[in-house]
């Protein structure tokens, strides 16, 4: 028997892409922040999500459902907001909608897409449609410039003379030192919303804590074969089927000694620097330009093969050795870090580097 509760929600979705935003507060804010851009999101899309409100001081999070009524009023909001450019960021397929809207908006208003993505993803079919979108959107002008915060991406856009830029992800959230783990252990963090992605696949990781004869493994994101995985190898692990809402994530990361995020394929991974920004280090795998000008915080936190479970074994210990020195490191690194990403945003956004996205009053 299908679940009411479900189908009324998806079917409530479809019609307020909005999800009953309480639109006189968001203009409200907007209008107060006074942005040169908004960014448009997918709620659903956690990382994405994360990325986007970091990046940008004004985000509307709209459902993929948009039809051409709804994403007429999302397109009255953005120009009430008194934005001259909008940010879709991920790029939500019936998004087209709000870019059409747009076009034949009252006032000028100048479109940018962000992607998130990866060419490696390009074999998944809704990945590789939206990019394919994109691309054309682009190609023909309806959208101005494309950013990626994967490195490498913009240069193969630029090839083909369509406008694009490199944009660094960051947390601008400085750490005041460590952060206090859970007694015993050491605990161990492995956070997703759906381990059973290919891309994130969890068993190299879970296998290299075997190594570590007391440590207590905290997953969430979990599937069956994740649970099986785990019971298999005896392995100490609180499992969790579903994901961590994203308003406790950062508190669980701080009960960890160390998070492990060490993936085949990510952009710019936020997994790790949501962890770092409550003082708890993180592992990643060799799959972004993180860390790569720091070559102190490189050795420690990039793992060079996500696949071999006993480098990663090696990895975690010397994290956990070192695991305030590694704060220490990353909070010298991050101001600067900081700093390019602005940068790069205000780039992507053709704004002189020192507006930060706000007009001047």
């Amino acid at each position: 028997m299908p679940n009411i509760r479900k189908l009324w929600r998806k079917f409530h979705d479809a019609r307020d892409p909005l999800m009953r935003l309480d639109e006189a507060a968001w203009l409200a804010k907007a209008k107060a922040a006074a942005p040169v851009a908004v960014a448009v999101v997918e709620p659903a899309w956690r990382g994405i999500y994360s990325s986007t409100c970091h990046l940008f001081p004004v985000v509307l999070p709209v459902k993929d459902a948009l039809s051409r009524r709804s994403a007429a009023h999302v397109a009255e909001l953005l120009i009430e907001s008194g934005a001259t450019k909008v940010v879709i960021s991920g790029f939500p397929l019936s998004y087209v909608h709000l870019i059409d809207a747009l076009r034949h908006a009252p006032r000028r208003i100048e479109v940018y897409g962000l992607w998130h993505g990866s060419f490696v993803q390009s074999n998944e079919g809704y990945n590789w449609r939206s990019f394919v979108k994109l691309k054309e959107l682009a190609a023909c002008g309806a959208i101005r410039k494309v950013g990626f915060v994967k490195t490498g991406m913009a240069d193969v856009f630029n090839r083909l003379n369509i406008p694009a830029s490199f944009v660094l992800n960051a947390i601008d959230q400085l750490p005041p030192g460590p952060s206090q783990p859970l007694p015993g252990g050491p605990h161990l963090g492995l956070w997703a919303v759906r381990l059973a992605r290919w891309r994130k696949l969890p068993y190299a990781m879970l296998a290299a804590t075997t190594e570590l004869p007391h440590a207590m493994v905290h997953v969430s994101g979990a599937d069956d074969r994740v649970a099986e995985f785990v019971r298999e190898l005896q392995i100490n692990a609180q499992v969790k089927m579903g994901a961590v809402p994203q308003h406790e994530l950062p508190r669980e990361m701080a009960k960890m000694h160390l998070n492990l995020y060490v993936t085949f394929s990510e952009c710019c991974p936020m997994v790790p620097m949501e962890s770092l920004a409550v003082g708890a280090p993180c592992l990643l795998g060799p799959n972004s330009h993180l860390f790569e000008d720091d070559p102190y915080l490189h050795r420690r936190l990039v793992v060079p093969y996500p696949d071999r479970h006993e480098v990663i074994a090696h990895y975690i210990h010397g994290a956990l050795e070192e695991r305030d020195e590694i704060v220490a490191a990353y909070r010298r690194w991050l101001p600067g870090y900081v700093e390019q990403s602005k940068q790069s945003v205000a780039k992507m956004l053709d704004l002189a580097a020192e507006s930060h996205l706000a007009r001047a009053a």
